[in-house]
């Protein structure tokens, strides 16, 4: 049998090779983006408060800053895991991030259900925070035994506990709710149940021998454009254990606990058709609802779906991205007032140029193309309030009864 799979391995470490010389053009890079750490990132450190000195004490050693001496502090912050509405104890939301990502993607989420009386706490996952480099050390069970010590950690501070995340968090924390009776329930954006891309599927197997598929230029304060192939790889690995615990013997496993997600149909990263029909076999309870941003109605009882269409004109919206539904268009960083565009969205090097000259764009997935529009990364999500709403009626926070409807 281990020779079996050592062939195997080797097979599919052949493929990948060629597939991700193609990819990466045999890059490599010697400078301290993409050399690791030497101190190791604080885990398992409780109280939260003292966690948050430790983070920072990291970050502030080991981070390789992009922005000016002046755009240090904001920087720092935003990659700082956080918390806000500690003064409230009885709905407490813990949020993972996602794969290369930061806690920044939670800040307009996080302030909103702050204000209704919610108390939200983000985490860091080891790796993140400083520079691609620190992904080369990670591993699934790294985030998972991080997720897992602070869901036990905020279950005995807060009444109802409700978990959720952003892609690679969404799996980490579903995982975690197969295992725990106290979860009220789980709230996803863009869950990353199945890549739509062949390679990440191989990333486990050869993670040593391709450590960078992708390095580029680190521009955004909020989270790196490069990552390590073991940081696809802790990736796969939670997609492998999920879907061990949603097809156990060949059938569907199901979970009984309510659940609300934002889906973007035409996500290039997440296989959403598979998203939707987990959400319909696997997540049993009636309470669940699917925030479906798109254009075609998947298969699944309409009390259960609420369609956001994306194709807004007036906004020079074509379609929701991965990483759109989690920003309020008044976001710093995402929204439609800052200057920061992400113009390496796959249309070519022509019309990527274009967008970076001040071209007036459309906004995408990646790798969306029309033939007459130049598209930049949509970065914001147009229905953000109503996706709050949503949120604050699923944990019973709402001013109107109800959710999984157009308030």
């Amino acid at each position: 049998m281990n020779f079996i799979i050592s062939v195997k391995r080797a097979a599919l470490s052949f493929v990948a090779a060629t597939t991700l010389l193609s990819l990466s053009g045999c890059h490599s890079s010697h400078s301290a983006q993409f050399s690791a750490s030497d101190t190791a990132f604080p885990v398992k450190v409780a109280p939260y408060d003292v966690y948050l000195d430790k983070v920072e004490e990291y970050i502030q050693k080991n981070r390789t800053f992009i922005g000016s001496e002046q755009e240090k502090t904001k920087e720092l912050a935003m990659n700082m895991p956080f918390e806000c509405g500690a003064q409230y104890d009885e709905v407490g939301i813990l949020l993972v991030h996602g794969l290369g990502d930061s806690p920044f993607f939670f800040r307009d989420v996080a302030n909103a259900l702050c204000a209704d009386g919610i108390h939200v706490r983000t985490i860091l996952l080891p790796g993140h925070g400083t520079k691609p480099g620190d992904m080369l050390s990670v591993s699934y069970e790294q985030w998972q035994t991080e997720t897992n010590f602070h869901i036990e950690l905020f279950s005995g501070e807060v009444k109802k506990l409700y978990i959720g995340g952003f892609s690679t968090g969404a799996n980490l924390t579903t995982i975690a709710s197969f295992f725990r009776t106290d979860i009220e329930g789980l709230i996803h954006f863009s869950p990353a149940f199945k890549s739509r891309f062949f390679v990440s599927r191989l990333a486990p197997y050869i993670d040593s021998l391709f450590p960078w598929p992708n390095v580029e230029d680190e521009d955004n304060p909020s989270r790196y454009n490069s990552t390590a192939m073991p940081g696809f790889a802790a990736y796969q690995e939670s997609v492998n254990q999920l879907q061990t615990l949603f097809n156990r013997d060949d059938k569907p496993n199901t979970l009984h606990i309510p659940v609300l997600m934002t889906v973007a149909e035409k996500d290039s990263v997440v296989d959403t058709e598979k998203v939707a029909t987990q959400f319909g076999d696997n997540f049993t309870h009636p309470r669940k609802c699917l925030l479906w941003q798109g254009e075609s109605m998947p298969e699944l009882p309409p009390q259960h779906v609420l369609m956001q269409s994306m194709q807004l004109p007036e906004l020079r919206i074509s379609a929701a991205s991965h990483m759109s539904n989690l920003f309020a268009s008044s976001n710093s960083l995402y929204g439609t007032q800052s200057e920061f565009r992400i113009c390496d969205n796959g249309q070519g090097s022509n019309k990527e140029a274009r967008c970076k000259d001040g071209e007036t764009v459309w906004y995408g997935p990646w790798g969306y193309k029309e033939n007459d529009k130049v598209h930049a990364r949509l970065t914001y999500n147009p229905y953000f309030t109503n996706m709050v709403d949503n949120i604050l009626g699923f944990v019973g926070k709402a001013k109107v009864k109800g959710f999984c409807r157009a308030m």
